[in-house]
């Protein structure tokens, strides 16, 4: 460890002192605290305490004496926002039960900026890459790292940093084995400057052993392994590959594209998978060809009674004139599409009916289209998580079926589905390099 290693050392247990009167580590918040290393990742666990770690990170940097430019990033504005406010309750605590005189000046407005003394926190959704490129800056928290693109953080993060000589924390629950995986092999080993931790919901002392016992006989062996203990797991069993999914992510979609398509520049396809309780009811606006097509807007909900779910939807369809709307029409979703059609205006809105042929069909669209990166969208993580937990199952009698893994949902992937499954062909020159996925089994179920 060097002099300046032990100087940090010294300065982060003299903050953390000061700290105790409203926050203290657990064992695992504090290697983290502690460490010196420039470029850390933590794979985390649910309710481990990732949110409030990065803020007392932060929150120590502010109190130094160097001046320093924070930017947190994460895949939506919102994720970003939570660790911003975070930041900001835990520094007017500490301003005052530490009796200090300078208070911090926010702004909300284009987005969260944090000023106190030679201090500057920003906060900034990841999904626009351009937006951030050019930007300097002594320490970047990229939150739910495993959910945004790679380019994301090795060529516009990284350069943020190159001229500061400045400090990189990722930190996410893990998806798969991905760019986050090779950075936390990179601290497993020592490489490049990088220290990484796993981080198991157990470590918190505020998660409860009988609560994760519950969890582990709720969901799957292989979702609690990722969602508490932090593991990363391969995708044997996976429908959509991680890879294939990475290269669908976009950090560059125009921001206007939304207020273009509300103007009904076709083609616009809309998916609608009704739930209530066990599922919820998602919505999926997809504009372009089979070839080539952005996801432009999701929604996803739940609890709500059957009434206020037909009108929900149709604010959203009547958002977007001259679009087609595909509805899962199965069951309990025939009423509903005929509820829906008296709520909408010009759109045209169609039943499907999920039966287990008509189900491998759309998937297998979908897969095709994601295999050759045919359908483009921003890093949402719910959305991600479904198509990455989205698996093929086998019953004892051998019948195969598509279904999302236990603890996980589908509403998503199948409200994509259904959005894609009659997009228009585009008959352009278009060479496909990447070779289909092939299901070589009977669809049942």
């Amino acid at each position: 460890m060097t002099i300046v290693d032990l100087r940090l050392l010294v300065y982060v247990k003299n903050f953390l002192e000061k700290l105790t009167s409203i926050w203290q580590p657990h064992e695992g918040q504090s290697d983290f605290l502690l460490h010196p290393a420039k470029f850390k990742v933590l794979s985390c666990g649910r309710r481990w305490g990732k949110t409030d770690v990065c803020a007392v990170q932060i929150l120590g940097l502010l109190m130094g004496d160097s001046p320093t430019r924070h930017v947190i990033i994460a895949p939506t504005q919102d994720q970003a926002n939570l660790l911003f406010d975070r930041l900001q309750q835990l520094l007017m605590q500490f301003i005052e039960a530490n009796d200090l005189k300078e208070v911090p000046a926010v702004k909300l407005t284009p987005y969260p900026k944090l000023s106190f003394g030679k201090h500057t926190v920003l906060a900034r959704s990841g999904h626009v890459a351009r937006a951030l490129r050019g930007n300097e800056a002594t320490h970047v928290v990229i939150d739910e790292a495993a959910f945004v693109p790679e380019e994301l953080v090795t060529e516009v993060v990284m350069p943020m940093l190159a001229t500061t000589n400045g400090s990189l924390t990722l930190i996410s629950t893990p998806r798969g084995r991905n760019h986050f995986w090779r950075f936390f092999n990179f601290g497993q080993s020592g490489e490049h400057g990088f220290w990484s931790k796993r981080a198991a919901s157990a470590e918190s002392p505020y998660v409860s052993p009988h609560y994760l016992q519950v969890q582990r006989e709720l969901i799957s062996e292989r979702a609690y392994r990722v969602e508490y203990e932090a593991e990363f797991v391969d995708s044997e069993g996976q429908v959509f590959r991680s890879e294939a999914i990475e290269e669908c992510m976009s950090c560059d979609d125009d921001e206007t594209e939304l207020d273009e398509a509300k103007t009904g520049d076709p083609p616009i396809r809309i998916g609608v998978d009704f739930g209530r309780y066990r599922d919820a009811t998602a919505i999926i606006v997809v504009k372009g060809t089979r070839q080539m097509a952005r996801v432009i807007h999701t929604e996803r909900f739940h609890k709500l009674p059957w009434k206020q779910i037909v009108e929900r939807v149709a604010r959203t369809v009547n958002m977007f004139p001259g679009a087609i709307v595909e509805c899962d029409g199965t069951g309990v979703g025939d009423p509903l599409v005929e509820a829906l059609r008296a709520e909408v205006q010009d759109v045209a809105v169609r039943r499907f009916i999920f039966t287990s042929e008509s189900k491998f069909q759309i998937v297998d669209n979908l897969v095709w289209m994601v295999e050759n990166a045919a359908i483009r969208f921003k890093p949402d993580p719910t959305l991600i998580r479904e198509l990455e937990h989205f698996q093929i199952t086998q019953s004892d009698s051998g019948a195969h079926r598509f279904e999302a893994q236990s603890g996980y949902h589908d509403d998503l992937v199948m409200a994509l589905a259904l959005a894609c499954r009659d997009l228009p062909v585009s008959y352009g020159r278009t060479i496909y390099a990447r070779k289909r996925r092939e299901f070589d089994f009977e669809a049942t179920g």
